[in-house]
């Protein structure tokens, strides 16, 4: 089962869809054809998730019988996640991208966060405001936490994973490496572009099985298993929900690979009208162009 939160004609809000054989069918229909209430009024991903595994599991019996009535190629996504209490990213999570940014493999798990107003989604732009001049992405494979988790043991920490989808880390790099925190360079408004849908845990394959493609304008920049993650979904669950408790509906973007912009020779950042597309294999793509500032 895949799911994605798409706006519908003039709709100021965007409504939760399930992907059908050619495309996506609401999930409002499917609730008052089945008499499901607990699935009608649906806006993204997170909500779904807060009503619990009685509606989770009652949206994947009818997700298989789904007619699909609207087109992705007319459709107008929103994140699949609209308001995550957390969203909390992990650096310098693959060997080859600490080797790449010139950095020391990081004794402990390196955790920074990022808001909502980082949020957009796919199709949207990605702003590229006139603070900085030195652009990147980073493709990752972002974790949505499907019911609270406090405290979880690393053994039944997948239990606690809702879905699975494609988050680029977008960073402000001259931002980044000129403050001490990296609040700016990392969290600026369009920084934390997600979608275009989120993968059912229950039909996703192993997370090592993974793999993750990030092109600009066509060229392949990044090219990785997830299995080269050095801490893996699992251990950052445990990690996190030791002392942070995750929420249904919150992100955990889980690092990058190497082959961002910073680790060229020399760097070739963003600039606007280049696209961005991230793959990551079961899930779908991901694609965003970059615009200059807004006025």
């Amino acid at each position: 089962m895949k799911l994605a939160a798409l706006y519908r004609g003039d709709a100021g809000v965007p409504s939760l869809h399930v992907a059908a054989a050619d495309g996506f069918a609401p999930v409002d229909e499917l609730a008052a054809a089945s008499g499901a209430a607990d699935l009608g009024g649906l806006q993204d991903v997170g909500e779904l998730f807060a009503r619990g595994p009685a509606a989770v599991g009652r949206l994947r019996e009818l997700a298989p019988g789904a007619q699909a009535s609207v087109d992705p190629a007319g459709a107008r996504y929103a994140p699949p996640v609209l308001r995550p209490s957390k969203i909390i990213c992990v650096g310098l999570n693959y060997a080859d991208h600490i080797t790449e940014s010139r950095m020391e493999r990081p004794e402990r798990v390196v955790l920074f966060a990022k808001f909502p107003s980082c949020l957009s989604g796919h199709g949207d732009p990605i702003v590229r405001p006139a603070i900085t001049s030195e652009l990147d992405y980073e493709g990752e494979l972002a974790v949505i936490i499907g019911r609270r988790a406090a405290n979880v043991p690393v053994a039944d920490a997948l239990g606690f994973v809702g879905g699975y989808t494609i988050m680029n880390d977008v960073s402000a790099r001259d931002l980044q490496g000129a403050e001490p925190q990296w609040i700016r360079g990392k969290a600026l408004d369009t920084f934390a572009p997600l979608g275009p849908v989120v993968l059912d845990a229950a039909a996703a394959p192993p997370v090592a099985e993974m793999t993750l493609r990030t092109l600009v304008n066509g060229e392949v920049r990044q090219d990785a298993s997830c299995a080269q993650m050095i801490t893996g979904v699992p251990e950052l669950i445990a990690h996190i929900s030791a002392g942070i408790t995750l929420e249904p509906g919150d992100i955990i973007a889980t690092g990058t690979p190497s082959g961002v912009a910073l680790g060229m020779k020399p760097p070739v950042y963003l600039e606007p009208g280049d696209k961005v597309s991230i793959e990551i294999s079961g899930i779908g793509e991901l694609v965003n162009t970059v615009a200059g500032p807004r006025p």
